[in-house]
């Protein structure tokens, strides 16, 4: 019975020290994704606009390669404002028929990282982060950065457990029973009842 005992204390010290072996990635060690996407500015009617007015990114960090064409017979913009309304990221008025690149790193849809600072962009109404052109912003010509699959603006997003903190709490756990159940066997391994077998010989027997 010492043994068993023994064996469930070295598998308890195994299990308490599991999660110092769980591997730990290092979010700076790891280069973001970089996605390439090209926006279209346009008149369509009487209506200046974004012929893509939405790009949807699959995660956060990622760097965006942003490659703005002027389809139209009049200079339109590609910019993304900060919080405060100050202009961060900016194409300048491009010329009908030319292209201009702005390259930038979504750390999250609340900041940006742009020429070595970060700033909290402004959000689209919808959700996400707001681009707009600037002589036509007043006539709807905006467009958003949106997380794939995220909440739109007004809903509660769905509550979950990170897997590492699921898989401690599954160790804790386990270790706690293993802990009663060698408790358990300690104290009825000790009992003088248990090592005595003379009390449960009853009188008259060999």
């Amino acid at each position: 019975m010492r043994s068993f005992a023994l064996t469930m204390v070295a598998c308890l010290f195994v299990v308490a020290a599991f999660p110092a072996f769980v591997p730990r990635v290092s979010a700076q060690a790891v280069a973001p994704p970089t996605f390439s996407v090209t926006v279209i500015g346009e008149t369509v009617g009487n209506k200046q606009q974004f012929a893509r007015n939405q790009i949807l990114v699959t995660e956060v960090p990622i760097h965006l390669i942003v490659t703005f064409h002027n389809n139209d017979t009049m200079q339109h913009s590609f910019t993304i404002a900060d919080v405060n309304g100050s202009v961060q990221i900016n194409t300048g008025l491009v010329n009908p028929g030319l292209n201009v690149t702005v390259n930038f790193t979504v750390v999250s849809m609340t900041l940006i990282a742009y020429n070595g600072t970060q700033f909290r962009p402004e959000p689209a109404p919808s959700g996400g982060i707001l681009f707009y052109c600037i002589p036509h912003r007043g006539t709807g010509m905006t467009g958003s950065i949106a997380l794939a699959g995220a909440p739109s603006t007004g809903t509660t997003p769905e509550k979950g457990i990170l897997l590492r903190a699921y898989w401690i709490g599954i160790i804790g756990i386990a270790a706690m029973l293993l802990w009663t159940i060698i408790s358990y066997f300690l104290i009825k391994s000790s009992s003088r009842h248990f090592t005595d077998h003379h009390e449960h010989v009853r009188k008259g027997l060999p």
